[in-house]
């Protein structure tokens, strides 16, 4: 009999801050098991707060983070929950989302990451792919408030996945404000088209076995379909046609039932787009999934080692990809992490600081092929604009951030603003990863062993033998100019080093 204490329940929470509806889903692992726990959706319609100009509306603001706030409060009892939150197409699109997230930081103590339409995809991918499983290429359609995803995939593995500017909410108020009618459908349809046009022949190439569909337009559709068809199992492309005229003819048809009238609002927006991409695609039949991006967030966090190797993943494409020389990458590395380790307790650096960190040394070098004096330049682009799976927005310009202030003289104005971590933390990370790839800079394999690390206040002390310039003078060169570089900077950290005594 073992006397050692039970192992304790870890709480996790996934929330989607969708253009239609905000989701929040609460897990618990204990001893391998998965129990979910605790399950809400509130319809915040942020979509239809999006005008012309992508300016977001106060109203639609206020909205989100009501809900916001009452997701705050559900979670607040569970102090070792791991909370993720994510922000998908209207954020993205958003000109004033920085409005939106202060607003939600009043309330909700918890980062809100806005990720890319084909991370979006990628993780509704994921959480379907983790519900079942699946022989062959699957293919997974899911048509939001203000966008659609989607995708192709083998076993957990997104294979393509793209993301399309039309959602159930946006084409509602484009095209059937006053109703749904079948000229308006018309259009929805060839609009909804074009935007899927350029991606037909792709999806057609690579090929499928299974169709899956998620989340709330499919399950509409799948709700509608089901009570006209009692031996319904998939739905069919004559089933959209069915629940298409039946909506044109009578929106309170008693297939509609089970439907809120907010949902059936904007139920003839996501025939439109459903059907488009059947007829598109020559698709014969698709099964509803009740997993979508929560679950896609939820089992990538759960399986950590997957999670890394998604990060660890697109560096290593992206490293290879530019031809970077990874042997020299990873001993910068591995020198940043170091240093940051001497010093994170003093310089209060944020655990999670660390992963990007090393992220930043290992990519520095993306650019170096387009042009090596302004590599700097060109690799920070290069991460903030690529695609990069297992990345938010945030953390992209986080790495580039680092990047760009790799090399040369200093330049605070080019630092943007990150919610992740504050301005005087991203200024100590710079010092870290510029000692890092100072100390690598003539790519011996075999470099001198990194100095003893002293940090006191905002102080970095590097002290190094008494020989040390002698045997390494063109370190000492390069070090003694980042000192006055240091110096130079208004409010940058300050740099000193130190020889020791024979």
């Amino acid at each position: 009999m073992s006397n050692s204490a039970p192992e304790q329940p870890q709480h996790f929470a996934a929330i989607d801050l969708g253009s239609n509806s905000f989701h929040l889903v609460i897990v618990r692992a204990l001893k391998g098991d998965l129990q979910t726990l605790f399950k809400h959706k509130e319809r915040v319609r942020l979509a239809s707060g999006l005008n012309k100009q992508n300016v977001l509306s106060r109203e639609a603001i206020q909205r989100g983070v009501d809900v916001l706030q009452l997701f705050a409060e559900q979670l607040q009892p569970l102090e070792d929950c791991l909370v993720m939150a994510v922000a998908t197409h209207t954020l993205r699109e958003a000109e004033n989302r920085d409005e939106f997230l202060e607003a939600a930081q009043e309330v909700f103590p918890y980062p809100i990451d806005i990720i890319s339409g084909q991370e979006e995809a990628r993780l509704i991918y994921n959480g379907v792919a983790h519900d079942e499983q699946l022989d062959g290429n699957t293919l997974v359609i899911d048509i939001g408030g203000g966008s659609t995803e989607v995708v192709i995939g083998n076993g957990t593995q997104a294979q393509i996945a793209r993301s399309h500017q039309m959602g159930c909410v946006s084409f509602t108020h484009r095209y059937f404000k006053k109703g749904a009618d079948p000229e308006h459908y018309y259009r929805a349809k060839l609009a909804a088209r074009q935007r899927f046009e350029r991606f037909e022949e792709m999806f057609r190439r690579v090929g499928w076995q299974n169709v899956r569909i998620t989340s709330g337009t499919a399950q509409a559709i799948v709700s509608a379909a089901a009570a006209l068809d009692k031996d319904f199992n998939a739905l069919t492309l004559k089933h959209i046609h069915q629940v298409r005229n039946l909506l044109f003819k009578n929106p309170q048809h008693t297939i509609f039932k089970d439907l809120t009238e907010e949902r059936v609002s904007v139920l003839a927006a996501g025939l439109a787009i459903m059907e488009t991409i059947y007829d598109a695609l020559s698709i014969h039949s698709g099964v509803f999934s009740t997993s979508a991006l929560r679950e896609g967030i939820l089992y990538e966090a759960l399986e950590t080692d997957d999670a890394l190797t998604i990060r660890g993943n697109t560096c290593d494409s992206l490293m290879r990809r530019y031809h970077v020389d990874m042997e020299h990458a990873e001993r910068v590395a591995h020198s940043a992490a170091q240093l940051w380790q001497a010093a994170c307790t003093e310089w209060k650096l944020p655990t999670t600081s660390l992963k990007f960190l090393t992220f930043a040394a290992k990519l520095h070098e993306v650019g170096l092929n387009i042009s090596s004096s302004g590599m700097h330049k060109h690799s920070a682009y290069i991460v903030e604009n690529s695609n990069m799976p297992g990345f938010s927005f945030e953390q992209q310009l986080f790495v580039a951030s680092l990047i760009r202030l790799h090399r040369k003289k200093l330049n605070p104005d080019v630092l943007p603003d990150i919610r992740m971590v504050s301005r005087s933390v991203l200024k100590r990370l710079v010092v870290l990863l510029r000692i890092a790839i100072i100390w690598h800079l003539n790519r011996h394999p075999s470099p001198p062993s990194l100095p003893l690390i002293a940090v006191e206040k905002n102080t970095l002390t590097l002290t190094v033998a008494h020989n040390f310039g002698e045997d390494y003078p063109l370190l000492m060169a390069d070090l003694q100019r980042e000192v006055a570089w240091c110096h130079d900077t208004p409010s940058w950290p300050t740099l000193v080093i130190e020889t020791l005594d024979a």
